[in-house]
């Protein structure tokens, strides 16, 4: 059976600023990366130089929507600093996707700060709201006839977890008083900057959301007297559920943000929150990370996602895998939970594969790749992948053939 998309979908690709452009010494990672010996991202991509020819690859793999961050350390070298070099800059990014019919989904915070923020002590304080607002002020003011779409944090609860609890991301915290402070602060600021950017565009059409990674969290099976199924679904309300509620009590969520990638096994253990079963019982496919793929999961969240009445946009989905056949079957899979879900009701207005290009994965570094381009990081060569092609005839026909519903 063929399962046709909505009029419209957005098929595209997300990439993120300090991940492929390079060159970034004004970002907190910078700093993080020197102090705790990781490997460096260096000139990653290039992406920064780079940009018109990876917009016009990304054309020609039949998208047509690029989902892209700002570099907020590029944009402000002190807090009243402004570069008017770097926001051109930006204005240049869209100004290419515009040439090429694409479609902008711009991301404020990706997971990066200004080092001088964070010198100060980052989301720890609470004029870190004020400083992120006006940084949101300045670029909407400066892109917005180019852009309808705005996610202005990705994942913070992914950004509290490794920066504030394991610490393996700047700050480099362990404190669960600290974390609570942190997202505190970021909540708040999300919510100014939404009417901020909702004051800026008046009457004209502006869509603004977060994307939020969310897992399906699975009772390990093993010693299980129902106690695991009852820290599975802590983690799923806290993990999954927890900030979008608070967001939609606040009215300020145009539309949702998924961010899927993988399932997860829970033990109870000592925290309200159990902990995640790695156990060679559990049996099932494994990217290169030992994520476990569980592609019904995706159709799941779609559907539970459904009681909020608000539009959903697949941000990122994507693997790391070993050969070609991988990729396509994850990619596949799916997006076939996506079409299923679409055929049961669920407001899906786009999908988005992370990543266009292989980049810097934070403090796995270069190792891992989720590129529908491979990129050779010495020379900057890029070459699409197989399985970048056969996603690019599900992109053009707007069409996927299906086994079942």
């Amino acid at each position: 059976m063929i399962i046709k998309f909505p009029s419209g979908f957005l098929w595209g690709s997300s990439i993120s600023s300090y991940q492929v452009e390079g060159s970034n010494e004004a970002s907190d990672w910078f700093e993080w990366e020197r102090s705790q010996y990781l490997e460096p991202a260096g000139k990653s991509t290039n992406h920064y130089n780079l940009f018109r020819g990876d917009i016009s690859l990304a054309r020609s793999l039949g998208h047509n929507a690029l989902r892209f961050s700002i570099e907020w350390p590029r944009i402000y070298h002190s807090k009243n600093l402004v570069s008017r070099f770097e926001i051109d800059h930006y204005l240049d990014v869209l100004s290419s996707l515009k040439s090429k019919g694409m479609v902008p989904i711009v991301t404020l915070h990706h997971f990066t700060n200004p080092r001088w923020f964070a010198e100060r002590g980052g989301w720890l304080r609470p004029e870190s709201v004020d400083e992120f607002v006006s940084y949101v002020r300045t670029i909407v003011f400066q892109l917005k006839s180019y852009v309808q779409y705005w996610i202005v944090f990705n994942e913070p609860a992914v950004y509290i977890y490794n920066g504030f609890i394991e610490g393996v991301w700047p700050p480099g915290v362990k404190s669960l008083n600290e974390a609570s402070k942190a997202l505190g602060n970021i909540m708040k600021a999300y919510v100014l900057a939404y009417s901020e950017i909702k004051r800026i565009y008046g009457r004209d059409q502006s869509y603004v959301s977060i994307a939020k990674n969310m897992r399906i969290f699975s009772p390990c099976y093993y010693f299980n007297l129902g106690q695991n199924n009852i820290f599975a679904y802590l983690r799923s309300y806290f993990f999954n559920f927890r900030i979008i509620n608070y967001l939609i009590s606040r009215r300020c969520l145009d539309f949702i943000g998924l961010n899927y990638y993988c399932r997860e096994f829970v033990r109870c253990g000592k925290t309200m929150f159990g902990f995640e079963c790695k156990d060679a019982h559990h049996e099932g496919l494994k990217n290169t990370l030992g994520w476990f793929i569980y592609p019904r999961g995706l159709y799941s969240l779609l559907m539970g996602l459904r009681r909020y009445n608000i539009p959903v946009i697949i941000t990122e989905n994507g693997t790391s895998e070993r050969n070609n056949t991988g990729y396509y079957r994850f990619l596949r899979s799916h997006i076939e939970s996506v079409a299923k879900a679409i055929s049961s009701g669920a407001d899906v207005r786009g999908y988005l594969w992370w990543s266009l290009l292989d980049n810097f994965e934070w403090d796995k570094g270069y190792k891992h790749r989720f590129g529908l381009v491979k990129v050779d990081f010495n020379t900057f060569e890029r070459e699409p992948r197989k399985f970048a092609l056969e996603y690019k005839k599900i992109c053009t026909d707007n069409a996927i053939e299906v086994n079942s519903l």
